[in-house]
């Protein structure tokens, strides 16, 4: 059916699937074949899959979802809950790219979206019986299992068991979301590496008006000098790093003069207004964020201070990240 359910995580989000898809499809369920002999298999032919689609859209109760990699913006695989009755549904049309990590978030994501956007109580899922990987993720996480049916699927001429486990609200927050949400940060970090070389946090930017008026406040909070003033007549700032053990490093910025860099901040009282990372490849890094609604507010150039190019972006949320090339 058609739905606006849809829920970001940490390296993955779920959107509703569209027509457009028919090939994403296509492409993740005759992948391989071998990894597919427990579900049912489909034509390769796109024309098919669109029109299985436009039966889909007509259908009530069934909530299908494509999985894509919020850092690449590339689809890794389909997941779904249907059948929807009383509060409760199966889950399930789960096929993840080969050598993807979207398993535990996009479960995680499935659970969410089931509970707190459409309201259900429980999910549960039947996978055939020999299928024991899949078995035993379900297990892993933390799900129940209820009962096994017998001889309750047929694929390709064939009779199998169905292993049928399932959880409700309070069990999956309780104990399968903790389990799912710590494999999803271990993917997101691991995946921040491989696609930029990693984010070091370094400093965050305060805007002052004056910097030796200001810097005896934070010497009572037990900073120091790091290094002397610079200027940056590029950014049109002057500025003076700050540190202090168990603390940030800070970034003391004020306006050259004729410059109105901070002019924005200085008016609506903003002092500590952007977080600084260090990162191997800065356009990788940009583009990851791009890729995640930030926009770009001051372009790539190289920094009087650091000898290296830096960017500043500004995210949905108004956040504003420097991202400082090593």
């Amino acid at each position: 059916m058609r739905h606006n359910c849809k829920l970001e995580g940490y390296c993955f989000r779920l959107r509703p699937i569209e027509r457009t898809d028919a090939q994403t499809v296509v492409d993740l369920r005759c992948e391989d074949m071998e990894r597919n002999q427990y579900i049912h298999a489909i034509s390769g032919d796109v024309g098919d899959q669109e029109a299985w689609l436009e039966s889909y859209f007509q259908r009530g109760g069934d909530y299908y979802f494509v999985i894509e990699n919020r850092l690449s913006g590339e689809a890794e695989g389909l997941i779904a809950f249907y059948d929807v009755s009383d509060g409760r549904a199966e889950w399930g049309r789960w096929v993840i790219r080969k050598g993807s990590l979207a398993a535990a978030e996009s479960v995680w994501l499935l659970y969410r979206i089931a509970f707190e956007q459409v309201g259900l109580r429980e999910l549960y899922c039947r996978t055939v019986a020999d299928n024991a990987t899949v078995v035993s993720f379900h297990t892993s996480i933390g799900e129940r299992t209820r009962t096994i049916h017998k001889n309750i699927f047929e694929v390709n001429g064939t009779f199998y068991d169905a292993v049928e486990q399932y959880s409700d609200q309070e069990h999956f927050y309780e104990v399968v979301a903790p389990v799912l949400e710590k494999q999803a940060k271990r993917v997101l970090h691991r995946s921040l590496k491989g696609e930029t070389g990693g984010l070091v946090f370094h400093h965050i930017g305060v805007a002052v008006r004056c910097i030796e008026k200001e810097l005896p406040l934070y010497t009572l909070m037990g900073y120091e000098k790091e290094g002397t003033c610079f200027e940056d007549t590029e950014q049109g700032v002057r500025g003076l790093f700050l540190t202090a053990k168990g603390q940030p490093r800070l970034e003391l910025l004020e306006n050259l003069p004729g410059s109105h860099t901070l002019d924005v901040q200085l008016k609506n009282h903003q002092k500590m207004y952007h977080m600084a990372y260090l990162v191997r490849d800065i356009e990788k890094a940009a583009a990851v964020f791009l890729k995640n609604r930030a926009k770009i507010v001051s372009p790539m150039k190289e920094s009087a201070y650091f000898g290296k190019r830096i960017c500043f972006l500004v995210l949905p949320d108004m956040m504003m990240v420097e991202l400082v090339e090593e």
